[in-house]
């Protein structure tokens, strides 16, 4: 009798054991649409084959392309929390580690909506991010309220969502993101620049180019938060002059530098669009 109960004992551990042992898929399948999809938003940036084993998944996600980690991909460009982003690698690479960061309250609060939306729209929502580099700089600062608000030509927010969003979606989304009012000094500077200044800003900075290039693109620069670099950068024309010739005050530009070197990395976000893009552009 004894044996028999340490024998049934024993399958309970063994069922355990099979039943809480996560991989990557199984990981993946617990996080929201719009995490998933910047999964495959970051795997198509880092220039890798889609990954067909826990093993490939683990190399990629401790891996960087252009000074941006898989992580800072997932959570910072695109739409994984930092718990998600966690529970992927641990995984993928068979390991039990914590988040290094927390979710904010707004993050969480925004991502909550978010997820509640057609898988279409969630979509949606991380392409319309990473199609814009001024979005990508409110987005890496955490701030919804201005992205939702974006207004840059050809690429406003609203138009971008309305394509795959209904409007009661957006209006949620948009409701959630400017229920809390936060600052980062470059995000204040960018958008109260002109709307033709912001529109140069996007025109000096953004670049079609693909990641996968060897060439730093002003998009990868972005994404790497080297903002200062990027206003201080210089090719044949400056990153000062390109704004100027897409009609930024003089004014305009000065405050923009002085965020984008100001000491935080992440303020300085759009300056650094600039020179970078330039460099592609020209």
């Amino acid at each position: 009798m004894k044996t028999s109960v340490n024998i049934f004992s024993l399958c309970l551990v063994l069922l355990t054991v099979s039943h809480t042992s996560a991989d990557f898929n199984s990981e993946r399948a617990k996080v929201t649409r719009a995490c998933s999809y910047t999964v495959d938003k970051c795997v198509q940036l880092s220039g890798s084959m889609m990954p067909d084993t826990d093993a490939k998944w683990c190399t990629l996600l401790g891996s960087s392309k252009d000074g941006v980690t898989s992580e800072q991909c997932l959570v910072q460009l695109g739409y994984c929390k930092a718990e998600e982003s966690t529970a992927l690698k641990n995984g993928a690479c068979a390991q039990s580690t914590s988040p290094q960061q927390t979710s904010s309250a707004i993050k969480i609060s925004v991502y909550g909506d978010i997820s509640k939306t057609t898988e279409q729209c969630q979509s949606r929502i991380v392409s319309c991010t990473f199609d814009t580099s001024v979005g990508t700089v409110l987005k890496q600062q955490e701030q919804f309220c201005k992205l939702m608000n974006l207004g840059v030509s050809g690429k406003t927010t609203n138009t971008c969502l309305s394509q795959s969003c209904t409007e009661s979606e957006f209006a949620q989304l948009k409701t959630t993101a400017c229920s809390t009012t936060q600052s980062m000094r470059f995000s204040d500077v960018i958008v109260a620049t002109s709307l033709t200044c912001q529109n140069g800003m996007e025109t000096c900075t953004y670049s079609t180019t693909t990641t996968t290039t060897t060439t730093t693109s002003a998009l990868a620069l972005i994404r790497a938060q080297r903002y200062c670099d990027v206003m201080n950068y210089k090719a044949q024309v400056t990153a000062s002059e390109c704004l100027k010739g897409q009609g930024c005050t003089d004014d305009e530009i000065n405050k923009l530098k002085a965020a984008a070197c100001s000491g935080s990395h992440i303020v300085a976000s759009l300056v650094l669009l600039i020179v970078a893009a330039l460099y592609k552009l020209l």
